[in-house]
């Protein structure tokens, strides 16, 4: 047969050798499906089922292959998608080779090289701890087996990444990647003498191991004058501009030697940027260069140097092919970077058009700004948890909402801050379904889909995660400490006793050096997986309600006791104001011009390590809550106030809003409870859970992690929330410590994964978690985490490892549990949003380090109060009324307001 003749031809190729010549010979002049086509025909992408050596190294080596030109095309979503599809081959491959004294070399660059473009692709999607963990391992790989000719190359992303993850910790130490780019050019030129690489007069039919020496040597230069480059902005330094623009051109002229297309670009995009005589002419080149994204780019630049009517209309241009790009393969392929920086820069320049502009012009021009904005949103928001995705969302998309947000309520009639008045109803009706189109968009998305992917357990810690039971004098401790109204009930002025001393469920110990690293790398760890579920597991994309303003409206009608509070905000492209809709017995009032900067400084200076205090309290009141507190109460105070966060909000207790002059907080003074979108609250059925049945078949879970002290019989952290509440042992699951009180307990497992799963299995109504929590912000992209004695529970592993469908109440009784809520993309994160993900009914959770006795007892009254309607024949159980009734009463004993405010400790979110 004719096909017959292909089949021959492809397989007279030597596979390994076309692999070992993949980065030179087909990367650099961009010819990546010359080898992808013989690699398909001789089906090298084939799964292998004996798993040998030989043939685990040529999949993952294909698999190499065909990753890189995904990232050169930024189809990241195919590069994830073959990553995992690799993956178990590639860390089978790695394990065989860092295993053995001497291996095959093809086996060791398959695996070096895997491990890292694996990283470039964590580095192009924003995790920059796991893309530094990758790059780590090719380049220890690539010096256990002596793999000369990569190094150069591994060696420069390692650096590059490190300072990457630097910058995201707050920390940008661009003066050491100067330092280290630097020691690592001058070894590759002295390590260039032993093995024969001409630097200076190069050969471009060079062997490829020379070719990709000195590839990966002009890597170092470029990663090294972009370093320079960002130095020289900062500190305004022409001598580092100039040694940039200096290092840049040694960096191209081995590239243009070895016709390095992608190189090339790199450079000339680079000097463009610092030399800005020579800028219009390095981009006219660059749109006529061989390199797809380079082409953009230079258009890009090119329009915004043009300026004026013209520019704008090339940059629509622009646009439009994004878009359409974006719609035909689901955003995925979109190289959003570009796409969010020429949204902006548009929108610039149709802001700076002169002033004599045709009228007309300049309105359809302004009008096609925010059109633009508004379908890129649409086009390339994906149902799907991968960073550079929300980081382009808060940048360029989430703009284009606030900035209608604010079209809208300039439309409507209120005048400031403390003007409550009638909005007009359809501008304020289609800002309100804005704010709720540009919020909690995931969360939505995972409550939409019919069954999220469930991972299997980890396997159980190295560490002893063996159950025990906490010693009978750790609860006679307990006891005996007493609460602090039962201590002082009529305190003075001052208290008598500092509370300071107490015991708080603080975070863990700070960890640091190599204990901090092996916590970073897991909870990285983690987030990926998390990520990577959802590539065969796509979320069912939530549909946006249009008539969400009405819905909330009906549901106040039919709940006259209740009004909801949505804040929200809003600028010309990011949050200079906050707002909130009010709505009550079916009306919606709206309050705007908050300044936003005035919420900034208060989530800023409220500390974590205590409850805020009075003066604080006031704060969030006059700010927050007093704005709006005229309608809110009208005609009466309400039986019920929901608030729904947004932005920094979330990070404040809303709920110890304290009015200047008045006895207590709001918590104390109304039933008071929080939501995360008013769309989950009123159409996801979460407004169902203010009341719920319980019965005597209730299951109560637990996880608890004594501190040492409890485990010495002293007072300290030990599960107490769980005794005194008329729960049945034999209706109680306890993973990891088990109060002496509650032996009888059967249901008893290790603080392990294996012990998550039989919560799982159990699905409970109730899920207390008592212990101490950690959160680093160094890394607080990863969130908070809960410390299991050895291992740690994320927001990740409860998403993903955890179903609760029955569930009606779960409480973090942890340090900071509630944190991690907050991004800058409007979406809600951290273990609020996996534990609502994941079918948990009415959350509670503290932002501060909490008195441990302040959450024992919190915590009792919850459950006893659930228990009491099971025996009295009521049958229903109020948490929200519940939790209002016992801050009311500590609010009548306590008069110090620093004792009472550290004895409310928790905020619900239904």
């Amino acid at each position: 047969m004719y096909s017959d003749r292909i089949r021959d031809f492809a397989n007279e190729f030597d596979i390994e050798d076309l692999i070992l010549r993949y980065d030179v010979d087909f990367d650099v002049p961009l010819r990546h499906e010359y080898a992808l086509g013989i690699l398909r025909m001789v089906d090298a992408f084939r799964p292998v089922a004996d798993r040998g050596l030989p043939e685990l190294a040529r999949r993952v080596g294909a698999h190499w292959c065909d990753i890189v030109r995904s990232d050169l095309t930024y189809d990241h979503w195919a590069a994830l998608r073959m990553i995992e599809a690799s993956q178990d081959d590639a860390e089978a491959l790695r394990a065989a080779v860092q295993n053995a004294r001497r291996v095959d070399e093809f086996a060791a660059y398959a695996t070096v090289r895997w491990h890292d473009v694996t990283g470039k692709i964590r580095y192009r999607l924003g995790s920059y701890t796991r893309a530094r963990m990758a790059f780590e391992t090719a380049v220890a790989v690539a010096e256990q087996h002596r793999l000369w000719w990569c190094l150069p190359d591994l060696r420069s992303n390692v650096n590059r990444g490190r300072y990457e993850e630097s910058r995201q910790s707050g920390e940008p130490a661009v003066t050491k990647l100067i330092s280290d780019l630097r020691a690592e050019r001058e070894r590759i030129l002295a390590d260039a003498l032993y093995y024969g690489v001409t630097i200076g007069d190069i050969d471009p039919e060079a062997r490829p191991r020379h070719r990709e020496y000195l590839r990966g040597y002009s890597s170092v230069l470029h990663n090294l004058a972009l370093a320079l480059k960002d130095l020289a902005k900062r500190e305004q330094s022409r001598e580092a501009a100039e040694e940039s623009l200096a290092i840049s051109e040694e960096s191209i002229r081995v590239s243009y030697v070895l016709d390095d297309h992608f190189r090339i670009y790199q450079s000339l995009n680079h000097q463009a940027l610092v030399d800005e005589e020579r800028a219009h002419g390095l981009f006219l080149d660059l749109s006529h260069g061989r390199y797809p994204r380079g082409q953009l780019i230079a258009r890009q630049h090119l329009a915004i140097r043009r300026g004026g009517v013209e520019g704008a209309h090339e940059l629509r241009k622009l646009l439009e092919e994004f878009i359409v790009q974006a719609r035909a393969n689901g955003g995925t392929g979109l190289d959003i970077h570009v796409a969010a920086y020429t949204v902006d820069e548009y929108a610039k320049l149709v802001a700076t058009l002169p002033a004599d502009l045709d009228p007309a012009v300049r309105t359809e021009l302004i009008e096609d700004v925010a059109e633009k904005r508004f379908m890129m949103a649409e086009s390339i928001r994906r149902a799907v948890a991968m960073p550079a995705y929300k980081q382009a969302y808060s940048r360029t998309i989430r703009p284009s909402y606030l900035e209608r947000i604010a079209n809208r309520i300039a439309s409507s009639s209120t005048t400031g801050p403390s003007a409550v008045s009638s909005a007009v109803v359809g501008p304020a009706e289609e800002a309100f379904g804005l704010v709720e189109a540009s919020s909690a968009r995931e969360l939505l998305d995972m409550l939409s889909t019919a069954a999220l992917p469930q991972l299997p357990s980890l396997p159980s810690s190295a560490e002893d995660s063996s159950k025990r039971d906490v010693p009978a004098a750790a609860e006679t401790a307990f006891e005996a400490e007493g609460e602090a109204g039962d201590i002082a009930p009529d305190l003075p002025a001052t208290p008598t006793r500092s509370r300071r001393d107490a015991v708080r469920r603080g975070t863990v110990r700070r960890a640091q050096g190599a204990t901090e690293e092996a916590i970073r790398s897991e909870l990285a760890r983690r987030e990926t997986e998390f990520e990577e579920a959802f590539l065969h597991h796509p979320l069912e994309a939530a549909p946006q309600d249009p008539e969400i303003a009405h819905r909330v409206r009906m549901f106040t009608v039919n709940n006259p006791d209740t009004c909801v509070v949505r804040y929200f905000t809003y600028g010309p492209a990011q949050p200079e104001s906050l707002g909130a809709f009010i709505f009550r017995n079916g009306d919606m009032q709206h309050v705007a011009d908050i300044p936003y900067r005035d919420v900034e400084r208060l989530a800023k200076e409220l500390k974590t390590d205590r409850a805020p205090s009075k003066e604080q309290c006031e704060a969030i009141w006059n700010v927050l809550v007093g704005p709006m507190w005229n309608f809110i109460r009208r005609p009466t105070e309400p039986g019920h106030l929901v608030l729904i966060p947004t932005d920094d909000l979330f990070a404040i207790p809303l709920h110890l809003a304290w009015e200047p002059g008045t006895t207590a907080p709001l918590a104390a003074r109304v039933p008071t409870s929080q939501s995360v979108s008013a769309t989950a609250f009123v159409s996801r059925g979460r407004s169902f859970l203010r009341r719920q049945p319980v019965s005597v078949d209730d299951d109560l879970a637990a996880i608890v992690v004594a501190d040492e002290n409890a485990m010495a019989g002293r007072l300290g952290v030990a599960g107490g929330e769980l005794l005194h509440t008329g729960w049945q042992e034999d209706r109680m699951v306890i993973l990891g410590d088990r109060p002496a009180a509650l032996r009888g307990v059967e249901r008893h497992f290790p603080a392990d994964m294996e012990g998550i799963r039989q919560i799982t299995l159990a699905k409970p109504e109730f899920l207390i978690y008592a212990g101490h929590g950690g959160y680093n912000p160094h890394f607080r992209q990863l969130g908070p985490y809960l410390d299991l004695r050895g291992t740690y529970l994320t927001q990740y592993d409860l998403a993903l490892r955890l179903r609760l469908p029955r569930n009606k109440l779960t409480i973090l009784g942890a340090c900071l549990a509630g944190l991690g809520a907050k991004t800058d993309s409007g979406e809600v994160s951290g273990f609020l949003r996996s534990l609502i993900a994941t079918g948990a009914g009415v959350v509670g959770m503290p932002l501060w380090s909490v008195e441990d006795g302040a959450m024992v007892r919190t915590v009792r009254a919850l459950l006893s109060a659930s228990r009491h309607a099971v025996a009295s024949g009521a049958g229903v159980f109020d948490p929200v009324q519940v939790l209002h009734e016992r801050y009311r009463d500590l609010s009548s004993r306590l008069r110090h307001p620093e004792v009472l405010l550290e004895q409310l400790p928790l905020s619900l979110y239904l």
